[in-house]
């Protein structure tokens, strides 16, 4: 079980006590990622990420910082997505309060030295160059851009290089001053908890006093446009294996199809013994990885299916994705596969959570994008009531092929591709 309460300023703090760990991890997460920038101000949230690791007014620069935390033999970062921002230890639990002290100070006594601030943004930009030449990452901006095509929810998460390069220092500190406060952060603190974490947090996060409230704005998700040719993105690329990512638009956080949704997925492409994995991996030899999942945000999703493969194969791969929906549309699911889905989504729950790290991050993610934090055992007792006839319905609901959205990266030209 959890324990959920406000520190006196008002602070939400979450504690996620665990048996038979001796260490915490701490995480803080603002409700604030790409999608609330300003065009101009593009991958802001992620320069702010990196700056907090720059120094501060009682570590005054990056090595004193960092060589604080490495003595401790953490495990320590930070994390930007498109509607949140996170900055996390995992420590010894005797070192609970270094932990605490670290993390309260990088939040709100971070220098923002200019020069500091100028220099970053050559490393940001080389990390940007570094995803974008991975396929195997830059699929998914492709992808998302071309699903949320005219929102900031298609933007990339880091921006561009010539965004980055045109951030001015007033600009950047106004945009961490309009969200960085502590009435909107959430503390989870998850493992060896007890009575004194609670005093720990309360000394070092709970003098900081309220400045304002938190702008919680950002612009509506759009799907973009339906006519086929607005629907695919190819970026030519000299590659021996080409990236292919398909999808369709779904359902944002606490949709109640979610539960079906996952075990949809699953049984279409969550494991080696998912229909896809067989029907493309084991029986055509087309692909070496190929899954399928979802996406969630606040107010939209996407359903997706993924593979590498050659690029010649593309077209066979995605006659063979669209013949196995179908199926999943037209005759539904066996009992056996569905009673398989649901146990296979609890025990991966189950191991994923005897992690402090994987439990903090569930529990954030419960506080920062739904009306009420559901344990885990209560998530996986909806899935439990998940009906085979539930998840044919939904298939027949969501998989449009007339609404499909097609990426791909590799030596294709796009007049090449069927879909």
């Amino acid at each position: 079980m959890y324990d959920q309460y406000h520190l006196k300023n008002n602070a939400r703090v979450i504690l996620v006590p665990q048996k038979d760990t001796a260490s915490i991890t701490t995480l803080i997460m603002f409700p604030v990622g790409s999608r609330y920038e300003p065009e101009k101000l593009s991958g802001v949230s992620h320069y702010i990420e990196h700056l907090m690791f720059k120094g501060t007014k009682k570590r005054k620069n990056t090595l004193v910082l960092t060589r604080e935390i490495d003595r401790l033999g953490a495990e320590y970062n930070a994390f930007t997505g498109k509607e949140y921002t996170g900055y996390y230890i995992k420590a010894d639990a005797q070192f609970a309060n270094v932990s605490f002290d670290i993390l309260s100070d990088m939040l709100f006594n971070s220098l923002f030295d200019p020069k500091e601030m100028e220099r970053e943004k050559g490393p940001i930009i080389e990390e940007l160059r570094m995803y974008r030449d991975n396929p195997l990452i830059n699929i998914e901006n492709i992808f998302e851009d071309l699903m949320f095509a005219g929102c900031p929810l298609g933007r990339d998460i880091g921006g561009t290089p010539e965004h980055v390069r045109s951030y001015k220092r007033d600009e950047v500190l106004a945009f961490r001053d309009k969200y960085y406060d502590i009435s909107n952060l959430t503390i989870v603190a998850a493992g060896a908890v007890n009575e004194q974490t609670k005093q720990l947090l309360e000394t070092y996060f709970g003098g900081h006093k309220k400045n304002i409230t938190a702008s919680k704005i950002f612009k509506p998700a759009c799907f973009g446009q339906k006519a086929k040719d607005k629907r695919i993105a190819v970026q030519n690329k000299k590659t021996d294996q080409a990236q292919l990512m398909l999808g369709f638009p779904g359902f944002p956080y606490g949709h109640k199809n979610n539960p079906a949704a996952a075990l949809m997925m699953t049984i279409l492409g969550g494991s080696m013994s998912s229909r896809l994995f067989i029907k493309i991996r084991e029986r055509h030899g087309l692909a070496y990885m190929v899954r399928a999942g979802t996406e969630n945000f606040r107010d939209a999703g996407y359903f997706y299916v993924r593979a590498g493969l050659e690029a010649k194969n593309i077209n066979k791969a995605m006659g063979l994705i669209k013949k196995e929906i179908e199926r999943l549309q037209d005759k539904g699911v066996s009992a056996r596969e569905l009673a398989d889905a649901k146990t296979h989504v609890r025990g991966g729950m189950t191991l994923s959570m005897e992690d402090s790290s994987a439990q903090a991050n569930y529990y954030a993610s419960q506080a920062l994008f739904h009306e009420k934090i559901k344990p885990p055992e209560e998530k996986l007792k909806k899935m439990e009531r998940v009906t085979r006839e539930e998840v044919q319905r939904l298939a027949k609901r969501v998989f449009a092929w007339n609404d499909v959205r097609v990426a791909i990266i590799g030596d294709v030209g796009v007049d090449s591709v069927v879909y």
